[in-house]
């Protein structure tokens, strides 16, 4: 097929994730992805096996949303996998179909690559998930590419008002809440008032977007930072975790490489360090920052690349692959139906069960942690009070005690001193006479 007509041509498209119930970052990478092939004139077909509000969100725009595989008549072009059981499942039902796989995350085993013969790609969200693939999971380098998220630009309404020359208003975006009475505390300090969106606060909406132009700083990391970069807010990158800073025109670069998250966040959180880089905030360099984001994490610019991609792909493998017998295939696929486990409440799966009672308690701690935080959040505030009036206490006596002694050396006070010697006699004398 000549390079010009398979850039045109349709694909179908089988992306995969592990979950579509939560508004998340790969969930709504999936939605950005399948809506956009869509809009390019593809086939996009998602697969998840647990799905939820966010698959209805890409059904209703036309595109198949399906929790099992068996329901998919006919093969893809290529499989576009995210998470190590849901692509495994799509290659082993679809043998002849190539793949790309993209990992989101330095950790968790449900990021883990799978290692089958179709995938002839594997892609990486920042340089700290490329070393994963190539230095933990023993990838082949020239197999592994930079993906770097991008945000469907469309989402983004224009902010209602512009930034604050000095910051008034604060966010914090993120999926811990730890870190938030710290936050909280430090803006209280600068007369800041902040607020709480996603996790971290009980509150996930369908369109963050909407809300985010409303800031002028956004505390977040990862796709949420760039979301937030997108909206034309300051960014200061920090989580849980730990503290990256406030993003700016000469830093963009490497936290963008970074994916503003892991290797980024090297400062301790306090109170103390959040201040200073609320101190650093710069209206006219937040815009610089926000038009450079804008300039490259289109999703447009994404998809211009993953279709160059996907032909490479497929052009390499119809080349090469090889096929297994389909008696083979579907024995195999009714295994993994029946057998892997599909849901974290699966009671086949005791380990699931285990870790879904983990997450719970996570939870749970982190609430707790959270409201420990606060408490001592407002000992300190009180603690300051207290030492605040104190020390007016202090230097008001201590003005009394230099304007005593100024007095003392006074020369009236010297010579009305017979006068004072005086009184005091006469007023010693009275007091014995009536106790008499």
């Amino acid at each position: 097929m000549p390079a010009q007509e398979m850039q045109t041509s349709q694909k179908r498209v089988l992306l995969t994730n592990n979950s579509l119930s939560a508004r998340a970052g790969t969930e709504c990478t999936i939605r950005d992805l399948s809506i956009g092939l869509l809009n390019r004139g593809h086939r996009p077909i998602v697969y998840s096996p647990t799905l939820g509000s966010l698959s209805e969100e890409i059904r209703v725009r036309g595109i198949p949303v399906i929790d099992d595989l068996r329901l998919l008549a006919e093969a893809p072009d290529i499989v576009h996998g995210h998470h190590f059981i849901p692509t495994a499942e799509a290659l082993i039902h679809f043998p002849s179909s190539p793949a790309l796989f993209v990992c989101h995350a330095w950790e968790y085993w449900m990021e883990r690559p799978p290692r089958f013969p179709q995938i002839q790609m594997y892609g990486a969200v920042s340089e700290a998930v490329r070393d994963r693939l190539v230095h933990s999971e023993g990838i082949e380098p020239s197999a592994v590419i930079v993906l770097l998220n991008a945000v469907d630009l469309s989402r983004v309404p224009p902010r209602t008002r512009e930034l604050s020359r000095q910051a008034k208003s604060a966010l914090c975006f993120t999926a811990r809440r730890t870190h938030v009475p710290v936050l909280r505390t430090a803006c209280e300090q600068l007369g800041i008032q902040l607020s709480t969106l996603g996790n971290c606060g009980n509150r996930v909406v369908g369109h963050p977007e909407r809300e985010l132009i409303d800031y002028d700083v956004v505390f977040a990391t990862g796709r949420s930072a760039i979301e937030a970069l997108c909206a034309g807010a300051a960014v200061i990158v920090c989580d849980s975790h730990g503290l990256g800073g406030l993003v700016t025109s000469e830093n963009y670069s490497s936290f963008r490489r970074l994916n503003f998250a892991l290797r980024s966040l090297v400062k301790p959180i306090s109170v103390e360090t959040i201040v200073a880089e609320l101190r650093t905030f710069n209206v006219d360099d937040a815009a610089r920052v926000s038009e450079l984001a804008r300039s490259e994490v289109s999703l447009d610019t994404q998809l211009d690349r993953l279709l160059a991609i996907y032909d490479s792909i497929i052009s390499t493998w119809q080349q090469a692959h090889t096929k297994i017998t389909a008696e083979s295939r579907n024995a195999l696929l009714d295994f993994l139906h029946e057998a892997l486990p599909r849901k974290i409440t699966d009671p086949r799966w005791p380990w699931q069960l285990e870790r879904d009672q983990l997450v719970q308690k996570i939870d749970y701690l982190d609430k707790e942690c959270a409201s420990l935080q606060s408490d001592l959040s407002n000992e300190r505030s009180v603690r300051r009070s207290i030492e605040a009036q104190l020390s007016k206490e202090s230097a008001s006596r201590v003005v009394a005690e230099q304007g005593l002694r100024q007095v003392h050396q006074s020369h009236s006070w010297r010579i009305t001193a017979p006068l004072r010697w005086l009184k005091d006699t006469l007023s010693l004398a009275g007091t014995r006479r009536s106790g008499n």
